[in-house]
């Protein structure tokens, strides 16, 4: 549950920041498109009409033109000056005169264009003699409904009655009124996407904390259910040997004098072996809830393995079963397989699986102890045996309190395996197989 949990955050998250890189690409777009609006073309234009003004100053100044020079002389200044600006046109005034050069060096008709804008003259004309009149840079817009038109004047000296350069641009609005309608709709659509956003995030945390609740209630009911479960697995393992213990000894107080005395010493004997039974459970229930305390050291695990296998020889021998140990190459070149763990409390869970595997393989059967790695940071370790395997019933709930199918079993041998290969920050598992059971411990080499 835990885990679906994390997922689904993790998936909500990721959504939230697809949904915050789409806010942050629409919003670089609206700022494109802002750029490209009626007024900040209009303002560009004005930008590059008055730099373009001042260029045909500049090169008039450089080029050492007078009023007698060639008419060839100042359009080429005006090509010069003009020929990087699509959409630019422009010339030279001289008051009494009027334009007498002009040049449009990017016109997109068959030829070239030498005869000036009339339609526009008279604005040429007040603009050129304004700038004339004031010795200053003049800058000028005429807004219309298709296009607005940019005119910039500039004067060559500073003497009255000068000539004037001037250029003139054209900015269609057509094109920037479905820029400003474009740049709306993004608005909007980002406005949308953010307002998505900031409900995905408020859900978020709403769910988060639903989620947070149903946690803990979650885990209050699990404690609750694992507390029944325990609870009435103790009861029956109590109950069983109290009714051993309850019949032994009322079996003796009614015998026979001439058979008390023998049914005495039997009911002292159950009493002994079902108090010894209580004693190993109440153990092991104290070794369950009590913090486990590991003591890590580095361990020679083939020397470990061999040393587990020489404890139980004895009961091997009376099985007339017999070891397999396999030992992967990758293992035995690593580090002569050393790992750091604590030897005598893994030593308690391989003892515990060897237990039952001996429990359940048949007379001349095979226990086989593994080790392996898994990836370079993991190793794994199993106790596999061919004996009649785990019912499929007790599978689901094979490491959970009082499951057990081996007869004078507790069922907490398992669970308290399992605690201690998790305290090492490791995973036991049943794993699947065609016959027989199969254990398998996986841990870090270095569990510090």
């Amino acid at each position: 549950m835990q885990t679906h949990t994390h997922k689904v955050r993790r998936d909500l998250l990721l959504l939230w920041a697809v949904i915050a890189a789409v806010s942050a690409l629409l919003v670089w777009l609206l700022i494109e498109l802002s750029r490209q609006g009626a007024a900040s073309q209009i303002a560009e234009a004005r930008l590059h009409a008055a730099a373009s003004c001042q260029a045909m100053q500049h090169g008039v100044h450089l080029a050492r033109l007078e009023s007698a020079s060639a008419q060839a002389g100042w359009q080429a200044v005006i090509d010069l000056a003009l020929r990087e600006e699509p959409g630019s046109e422009g010339g030279f005034w001289r008051p009494g005169q009027g334009v007498f050069a002009y040049a449009f060096p990017t016109y997109d008709g068959t030829g070239v264009k030498r005869d000036p804008p009339v339609a526009e003259l008279e604005k040429i004309t007040a603009t050129a003699e304004l700038a004339s009149r004031s010795h200053q840079l003049i800058l000028e817009v005429r807004p219309g409904l298709r296009e607005a038109i940019v005119f910039a004047a500039c004067p060559l000296t500073q003497a009255p009655g000068t000539s004037v350069a001037w250029v003139m641009k054209r900015v269609l609005l057509i094109q920037a009124e479905v820029l400003n309608h474009l740049s709306l709709a993004l608005a909007l659509l980002i406005g949308l996407v953010v307002m998505s956003g900031a409900w995905l995030a408020w859900m978020l945390l709403r769910w988060q904390r639903q989620m947070a609740a149903l946690m803990q209630q979650l885990a209050q009911s699990e404690r609750m259910a694992t507390l029944g479960r325990v609870s009435a697995g103790l009861a029956h393992e109590i109950r069983n040997p109290l009714a051993t213990m309850r019949m032994k000894v009322e079996n003796a107080m009614a015998a026979a004098p001439e058979r008390y005395q023998q049914r005495s010493q039997s009911a002292f004997e159950a009493v002994l072996a079902q108090t010894s039974r209580l004693e190993s459970l109440i153990s092991s229930l104290l070794a369950l809830t009590h913090p486990l305390q590991i003591h890590k050291q580095s361990v020679d695990l083939r020397a470990w393995l061999t040393s587990l296998t020489s404890l139980h020889q004895e009961a091997m021998t009376t099985q007339q079963a017999c070891w397999k140990l396999s030992l992967s190459d990758s293992v035995v070149t690593r580090a002569q397989a050393q790992a750091v763990l604590d030897p005598d409390k893994m030593a308690q869970v391989m003892d515990n699986l060897i237990l039952n595997a001996l429990a359940h393989i048949p007379v001349g059967g095979e226990i086989e102890l593994g080790l392996d790695s898994v990836t370079s940071g993991h190793l794994r370790l199993w106790v596999a045996d061919n004996g009649s395997g785990v019912p499929a019933h007790l599978r689901p709930q094979v490491f959970e309190p009082f499951s057990t199918a081996r007869s004078g079993g507790t069922g907490l041998g398992l669970a308290l395996a399992r605690e201690i290969v998790q305290a090492h920050g490791g995973e036991l598992r049943l794993a699947d197989t065609a016959a027989g059971a199969r254990f398998e411990i996986e841990l870090p080499w270095h569990t510090s």
